[in-house]
């Protein structure tokens, strides 16, 4: 699944506005307890695991696909 269709079924936002320069907080849905569904929806898709400040750092689709190579996932 690409992350883009992960991140429009975890917030609710149409696919198409997912742009490396959105950020969480401008996601209407977004709050604490979305996040974490977030994280682990991509943790259990692509089979890995975040450290703490890797989820606290994530704030950005940039960030999340950085944070995504940094554990060898190829997007």
């Amino acid at each position: 699944m690409s992350l883009e269709t992960i991140f429009s079924e975890v917030f609710a936002i149409p696919e198409a506005t997912v742009l490396d320069t959105l950020a969480l907080i401008d996601i209407p849905s977004w709050d604490s307890m979305a996040h974490m569904m977030f994280i682990v929806r991509l943790e259990e898709d692509y089979r890995i695991q975040f450290t703490g400040d890797q989820i606290a750092d994530i704030k950005t689709v940039a960030d999340t696909r950085a944070a995504l190579m940094a554990h060898g996932v190829k997007l």
